[in-house]
């Protein structure tokens, strides 16, 4: 009797097991086209704009906007690829009171929870680790192209620089260099092949 209960609980723990995997497999993985994306940011210092963008970033993409409960995403940014109009804004946002590029060399957003907002429009709520400081993040962005091969993102997030400790001393305060940063992507990817 014991023997046939655990000779059935054995055969549905393993077909559980190949169901879910099955499920985990159906959602399509990505590989970003670093030549067609782009990760900017814009701040504000004394009323102007300031416009910034990272040159590098790697991401795990599993996305199928019809099986938003089965997507992940994990964007890992290249702190020290920060660019700017002018090589002295860039240089001063790698040093230890902005960015601090050297001893924080990446930062990382993960987002498991994904919510069509209307047609092609979805939200993705993950968290933000910048200067290993973890924060509640909602990016909004539009699927605006989705095939069996290729994909095409826009989006944008609301960030507060001071959430993650970006600008110690005197540019912790937020007169001169708003607490606000927008930050906006395009995103292209390539469907792995299975």
């Amino acid at each position: 009797m014991m023997m046939a209960l655990f000779k059935k609980s054995g055969w549905l723990a393993a077909a559980l097991m190949l169901f879910f995997s099955a499920d985990a497999m159906a959602v399509p993985t990505w590989d970003i086209v670093p030549t067609a994306s782009k990760l900017n940011f814009t701040a504000t210092q004394n009323g102007a704009p300031v416009i910034g963008e990272f040159k590098s970033f790697s991401g795990d993409i599993l996305f199928d906007p019809t099986d938003l409960s089965g997507s992940l995403i994990t964007i890992k940014v290249n702190i020290a690829s920060v660019t700017a109009a002018y090589n002295q804004v860039a240089d001063t946002l790698k040093t230890p009171d902005w960015f601090d590029a050297a001893a924080f060399p990446v930062a990382v957003f993960k987002a498991n929870h994904f919510t069509s907002v209307g047609d092609k429009k979805y939200t993705a709520e993950g968290t933000l680790t910048i200067r290993e400081k973890t924060v509640p993040v909602t990016v909004a962005f539009t699927l605006e192209k989705y095939t069996d091969q290729d994909a095409f993102v826009k989006g944008t997030a609301s960030l507060k620089r001071t959430a993650f400790g970006i600008g110690k001393g005197e540019w912790a305060k937020t007169d001169a260099i708003k607490d606000d940063v927008l930050v906006d992507f395009t995103l292209s990817a390539k469907r792995k092949s299975s």
